[in-house]
């Protein structure tokens, strides 16, 4: 796809998500359920890095409209009031008064390309800037998905440490019971409240992480919470992948944002190389005033109307140099260009073999869960009838957490394994 076709997409986007000061919000009401989109939505009203890069965006149109000011009339007004004396052999000749006032307008004539090659070039660097906006909020949107999934496991996983609090707590129960009618020795149920408080302080490791991701995420949504009291949505789906790895390539190539601003700067450099050969080249002006001036009212009137031109004739090669200067920022522009390329190919690779990576993990990691939580009711229901020991018991139920903890994970690896690939194809 060409530059200017992408132009009008990246800028209405812009103008879509411009995020405005009314519509910012301080905290999250509580009890509130956010979805990923709620998540987005906020994200992109109140994160100060993305309202900073609009910021600099609109910053890049207001300087292109300053260099195409030069297409306009100068006009400038002017006056002035002195009041002088001065001595001769007779003495002092007496004070006089001086007014003087005038309107005066400059017009540039023809200046052989060099406004508007410099038009131009301010012209991609907004569009360039406008490509940095969007760039910046996949970007910010992708680490957004990654907090959000962040707390989302940090959530899950807390649960599972509860259940296993849950277990040994039953497992206490269950060895003091039989210790007490003596078919159990003292060892079982020390081992067992050992067992217990591990388990406890596993649950507030996992507290305390959840707490950490919660703010995290406040963070990239650009809002200050102490105390946060919502609770995220969870999509029990896993997210379908079709894409082959060409289609992937494909989508960046068109979509990379941060390609695309190479490709301007490229072209820039490529306008700014005819830029600097304007400087052997000389300028047409037209120029006319209209005033009043004397000593006294009513004044007397004043006009002149001209035209100029200006031939460069020597510079000192600082014209030839400038050239020089351009063709190798065009040369390194080019090479910037095709390292980019050669580095978003690369990353739409690993990206891609993440996503089959973590997919495949998934029913394998789900088969364990099951074999394990077998195993633990196995293992539960032979120490219940005295063929087991209490050391069968505690590997079921570690093996059952570890279980659960890598089936959850490896469900979250693929879902943001998806989301990476997403940024990696310049899409959201």
């Amino acid at each position: 796809m060409k530059i200017k076709n992408l132009i009008p997409i990246i800028t209405a986007l812009a103008v879509f998500v411009y995020p405005s000061a009314a519509a910012a919000q301080d905290t999250i009401k509580k009890d509130t359920v956010l979805s990923l989109e709620d998540c987005i939505d906020i994200t992109l009203k109140n994160n100060p890095t993305i309202s900073s890069s609009f910021a600099s965006q609109e910053a890049q149109r207001n300087r292109l409209s300053q260099t195409k000011s030069s297409y306009l009339p100068q006009i400038d007004a002017s006056a002035n009031y002195s009041r002088s004396d001065s001595e001769s052999a007779t003495g002092w000749n007496g004070a006089q008064d001086g007014y003087s006032s005038s309107i005066n307008a400059k017009q540039l004539i023809y200046d052989f390309g060099k406004t508007g090659l410099s038009s131009a070039i301010q012209e991609n660097s907004y569009y360039s800037a406008v490509a940095d906006t969007r760039n910046l909020i996949i970007n910010t949107i992708y680490e957004l998905k990654k907090a959000y999934y962040d707390t989302l496991l940090a959530r899950e996983s807390k649960h599972v440490y509860e259940q296993s609090v849950e277990q040994y707590q039953e497992q206490l129960k269950r060895a003091q019971a039989y210790y007490q009618v003596g078919t159990r020795p003292k060892i079982d149920v020390t081992t067992a409240q050992v067992n217990l408080n591990n388990a406890k302080l596993n649950l507030i490791q996992a507290e305390n992480s959840l707490k950490k991701s919660y703010h995290v995420l406040l963070n990239v949504m650009g809002i200050y919470d102490p105390a946060p009291q919502f609770s995220l949505q969870m999509n029990n789906t896993l997210p379908e992948f079709t894409l082959t790895e060409e289609e992937a390539l494909d989508t960046a190539m068109k979509n990379r944002q941060d390609l695309l601003g190479y490709k301007l700067k490229l072209e820039s450099a490529r306008q700014n190389i005819k830029l600097s050969r304007t400087g052997y080249a000389p300028s047409i002006n037209a120029t006319g005033s209209y005033g009043w001036s004397g000593g006294d009212f009513p004044l007397y009137d004043r006009w002149s109307i001209g035209a100029g031109v200006s031939i460069p004739i020597f510079s000192g090669l600082s014209t030839y140099n400038s050239v020089k200067e351009a063709q190798n920022n065009m040369l390194s522009a080019y090479y910037n260009l095709t390292s980019a390329e050669q580095d978003i190919l690369l990353e739409i690779k690993e990206a891609y073999l993440n996503v089959q990576d973590s997919k495949s993990k998934i029913p394998v990691a789900e088969i364990t869960r099951t074999q394990a939580q077998e195993n633990y009711e196995l293992a539960v229901g032979r120490y219940k009838v005295g063929v087991g020991n209490y050391i069968e018991v505690k590997d079921a139920e570690t093996t059952l957490s570890d279980a659960k903890l890598a089936y959850i994970q490896a469900v979250f690896d693929y879902t943001l394994s998806i989301a990476a690939l997403n940024k990696a194809m310049g899409i959201i």
